[in-house]
């Protein structure tokens, strides 16, 4: 087994287990003490992992949230997938709900020629969609700049009167043991608004999230459908995944 498939293995059997013996990954794996060792110090170099005193291993906490500009430029094949995957679900008359993740701003090009409303509290995606004509509502309140969005009480308040058909959102992680997460509370009271207005709602959320766990939680992992591009073995058993090739 190659060391990034033995590292995804391992990233696979944290996401089931709060903290985890380095012995039983070992087992589980079926490889030496030495190789072990060689994957979860890589794991732990990219803070993917934390390793405890005593022999323990659990996921690492992500305390810092990247910019939009940033997060539009990692795994754009992947998000691209899944953002013509969930356009394709919205149809004509449809009023909808983007969050300002970099998947959803994707979407914005495989909507236009339909005859659709979308409410958004990002600032890039209400640009976007004015550019390309579509039928649009900006969602106001204080600036967030690390996601170029709006946010706050007064964000919340206008979130809660209206109603969509559908909404589509991001998040910053999903693991079996901690659920979807997110790094910002304001965001997640956002996020809950829309899951609570909407007639439907997914999440679209590439592999790479896989495993990571931020500081609030905001559903569990299988509340809503979850577009992706690559489904572990180990979430085989869970029927909300929506595989986008």
């Amino acid at each position: 087994m190659i060391p990034a498939v033995r590292q995804e293995k391992i990233m696979e059997i944290l996401s089931s287990n709060e903290i985890i013996s380095t012995e039983s990954i070992m087992k589980d794996l079926g490889v030496s003490v030495s190789t072990l060792r060689r994957d979860l110090m890589k794991l732990e170099g990219e803070k993917k992992i934390t390793l405890l005193h005593g022999g323990g291993v659990r996921l690492a906490q992500r305390t810092t949230e990247l910019n939009i500009s940033t997060k539009m430029d990692l795994n754009r094949d992947a998000k691209d997938l899944i953002a013509k995957k969930a356009a394709s679900l919205v149809e004509d008359g449809d009023v909808i709900f983007m969050d300002p993740s970099s998947t959803t701003y994707l979407m914005i090009p495989y909507l236009a020629g339909k005859q659709v409303t979308v409410l958004t509290n990002g600032i890039s995606h209400i640009n976007q969609l004015i550019s390309l004509e579509i039928n649009c509502i900006m969602i106001g309140g204080s600036i967030k700049l690390t996601t170029n969005s709006c946010v706050g009480p007064l964000t919340e308040s206008i979130m809660d009167t209206f109603y969509f058909n559908k909404c589509f959102l991001g998040a910053s992680g999903f693991s079996i043991q901690s659920g979807i997460t997110n790094h910002d509370i304001n965001e997640k009271a956002i996020k809950v608004l829309a899951l609570k207005n909407s007639t439907q709602s997914y999440f679209l959320l590439d592999h790479t999230k896989y495993g990571i766990v931020t500081m609030v939680k905001v559903a569990n992992l299988e509340e809503y459908p979850i577009l992706t591009d690559k489904i572990p073995s180990s979430l085989s058993g869970y029927s909300n995944f929506v595989l986008c090739t």
